[in-house]
């Protein structure tokens, strides 16, 4: 197992490693340029974390002494390498994110404290933090929080969310992809003993972010923005943003365009650079 911290190997078994929760910044060497602007956020807006900081990676270690990097070695697809992130991961429970999850507002610290602790209390499989899809029903205790019901759509995502390590653990197949994961995950998920619960829509974000900073390996263009609002450099020639005909065909079809029309009226922009 390789943990490092600003270079340094760190020991599982050093004192005050087996604390309960983590937070693990799931990711890959690949979007090393993407860590920057992600860490200076989570500082910036989550200053009094307190939780243990693990980011997940290939080889490359991230040179923050906040920062653990677990290296799960090159080469491996998505879902081999969370799995043996989860595995050389010191910890039994986890708050799960990625590396394109942009905090854009202040954590409420308390409100995730509290969140975290009434998933353990009720023994649950995962507390889902960024309601998508969230629950329909509250919880007969409380108002902000449901259960996901065994056999709805997308009972696992990959969003923000505290997972019991083992429980997360238990889903994974190593041949699936994240969205592979998602589908068939939620469908494995009946098998399991353990609520699935969510933050319910309308109720608030403890943990506010760009859902998807990156898409198709590329920025999306409110995530610069944004990124240059808070004074902070995106690396273009790294990863440049969405192109205008990917960008507008994703717009005509959410209004409902039939693909042939919108074939059409995306083709002069295919060659246009932003």
């Amino acid at each position: 197992m390789d943990i490092t911290s600003a270079g340094q190997r760190v020991s599982r078994n050093s004192p005050g490693a087996v604390e309960s929760t983590a937070v693990l910044v799931v990711s890959c060497d690949a979007y090393r340029d993407v860590w920057g602007p992600f860490f200076t956020l989570f500082w910036r807006y989550w200053p009094d974390c307190p939780y243990p900081v693990y980011l997940g990676a290939n080889q490359e270690v991230y040179p923050d002494p906040k920062v653990q990097t677990v290296l799960v070695g090159p080469d491996l697809k998505w879902s081999p390498g969370l799995l043996k992130m989860l595995t050389d991961l010191p910890h039994p429970d986890l708050l799960f994110l990625q590396e394109d999850f942009l905090l854009s507002g202040p954590v409420d610290t308390a409100w995730v404290k509290d969140l975290i602790a009434y998933a353990k209390a009720k023994k649950a499989g995962c507390l889902r933090l960024m309601p998508i899809p969230g629950a329909s029903h509250p919880c007969p205790d409380r108002d902000d929080v449901g259960e996901l019901p065994k056999g709805s759509e997308y009972r696992v995502s990959m969003q923000a969310a505290w997972w019991e390590k083992r429980v997360l653990s238990s889903l994974i197949l190593e041949q699936e992809n994240p969205w592979q994961f998602e589908v068939q995950a939620s469908r494995r998920s009946v098998e399991l003993p353990e609520a699935f619960l969510s933050l319910r829509e309308g109720k608030g974000y403890p943990l506010d972010y760009f859902t998807t900073a990156v898409v198709r390996g590329r920025w999306e263009p409110a995530a610069v923005r944004f990124c240059r609002r808070e004074g902070i450099l995106v690396d273009l020639q790294a990863r440049p943003m969405l192109p205008i005909s990917y960008r507008l065909r994703r717009a005509l079809r959410s209004w409902g365009v039939p693909l042939p029309i919108v074939r059409i009226v995306t083709l002069p922009f295919r060659r246009v650079r932003d």
